[in-house]
């Protein structure tokens, strides 16, 4: 079997082929290949030869790598190179790349809180540029629940520098005795923030003198820690459902220090729900241990920290899951009842029906005269209700502030059914923030109703 070589060139591109004489047929049933003549001569075609140019442009050839080219151009490596050079691209995508420009990043940020009233509070942040480039941004620092810029400054910096600079933000004196609120730094390209207090903060009075913070751990257990003063107090109230119903502990479970404990106590006081009540000491760590009051189950629905509230019997610190803890024994407790004092008796026969419901009061409705300029009085009314079948007596407190602090409060004594408008009130201070929002909740110890007022 003979083999034999052919060549073609149709336009720039060339073909070359290896074929074996009687294998190869090109269709005319001469046994002749392609390239072949009728006496089975190789036939060479020139540049000039058109006609099998045209077609080779369709046909789709391999080099002599074995690679396909679909435009009858192969290069020496056997690669497809239609387009031009690559190396050519890459250059070009390397001209036409771009440098980042200056982008301003907030690296850090810290404050001087908490400040008094009418002090001014300094924050400090390291801004850093990011980009490739030198550039100039405006830093602003923005204030408060409704954001308004206080403070600004111009910042010019090389690719890869940064700068610490200081803003400052002359505060007010707090509606409701504390306020806390967000500071934030913004540069265009990003932001950092971080809340703040002027005034009393969660943890201490109006003049900072007492550093304790306040932790509910869970229904049961909640952490004050210290330092802490002679006479210093840290004190538990509780809400709980016995077989009667909800009942409530006030200021029952706690410590004053210097009395029960010796001053000064670095801390930490703990309080936890236990079997038997009683005050135990461990190094510098004291455990108040609160009796299980309930037959349900006994939630911590606030510490007294603060001895005016002490004296005035109110909380300083709600524990912010009171009202879903005290639900969960409430349903434990509404389906134990219902089932004894409800259901049927052991012959099938209804027992005719349940105890009475003792005297529980609930917030039917309730408005304020919001907004009020700073140093008015601001008026909260409420409608309360007996939805109980005894008639009873309750405190009435307002409670004001993003740190709770009651402010009134009033005894109302109603009979089963009976509802009553009562008004209490609260002197709003001056906005630290020019203009201030917080909440004002009425709470009847077995419910609570709030509302967002506003100072201005």
């Amino acid at each position: 079997m003979e083999r034999r070589t052919f060549i073609t060139t149709a336009g720039t591109g060339i073909g070359i082929g290896v074929g074996v004489a009687g294998c190869l047929d090109d269709g005319s049933g001469d046994g002749a290949g392609p390239g072949e003549g009728d006496d089975g001569e190789t036939v060479d075609l020139e540049d000039g030869d058109e006609g099998d140019a045209d077609a080779s442009d369709t046909e789709t050839e391999t080099d002599a790598d074995g690679d396909t080219d679909g435009n009858g151009e192969a290069d020496s490596d056997g690669t497809d190179d239609a387009d031009g050079d690559d190396g050519d691209d890459e250059r070009d995508a390397d001209d036409d790349s771009e440098t980042t420009p200056a982008t301003f990043e907030v690296a850090s940020l810290s404050t001087t809180s908490p400040v008094d009233g009418g002090d001014t509070l300094e924050v400090s942040a390291t801004i850093e540029n990011v980009g490739d480039e030198t550039g100039t941004t405006d830093v602003v620092l923005v204030v408060g629940h409704e954001p308004q810029t206080e403070d600004s400054q111009d910042l010019t910096l090389e690719a890869g520098e940064s700068a610490d600079i200081t803003l400052e933000f002359r505060t007010g004196e707090p509606a409701s005795g504390s306020e806390s609120f967000p500071v934030t730094v913004e540069t265009g390209a990003d932001e950092a923030s971080e809340t703040v207090t002027v005034g009393a903060d969660d943890n201490g009075d109006e003049n900072g003198d007492t550093e304790t913070g306040v932790s509910f751990d869970s229904c049961s257990r909640a952490t004050v820690s210290g330092p802490f003063d002679d006479g210093d107090v840290a004190y538990a109230s509780t809400g709980f459902y016995d077989s009667a119903g909800y009942g409530n502990t006030l200021i029952e479970d706690g410590v004053t220090i210097g009395e029960d404990v010796d001053a000064p106590l670095d801390g930490p006081i703990v309080f936890e729900i236990g079997d038997d009540g009683g005050v135990s000491e461990s190094g510098d760590e004291v455990v108040v241990t609160i009796p299980d009051y309930g037959d349900y189950g006994t939630v911590i629905t606030g510490l007294t920290t603060d001895e005016d509230d002490y004296v005035m019997a109110g909380v300083t610190h709600e524990n912010p899951h009171a009202d879903d803890c005290l639900a969960e024994l409430e349903a434990e407790w509404e389906a134990d009842e219902g089932n004894e004092n409800g259901g049927e008796d052991e012959a099938g026969n209804d027992d005719g029906g349940s105890e009475p419901t003792p005297a529980t009061f609930e917030v039917a409705s309730l408005s304020t005269t919001s907004p009020v300029g700073g140093g008015d009085t601001l008026e909260v009314s409420a409608t309360i209700e007996n939805v109980g079948d005894e008639t009873g007596t309750t405190d009435i407190e307002l409670i004001i502030g993003h740190s709770p602090q009651t402010e009134d409060s009033q005894d109302l004594t109603l009979e089963a059914g009976e509802t009553a408008t009562i008004t209490l009130e609260f002197r709003a201070g001056d906005p630290a923030g020019g203009r201030e929002s917080f909440p004002a909740r009425v709470d009847t110890g077995a419910d609570s109703a709030s509302e967002t007022v506003t100072v201005e």
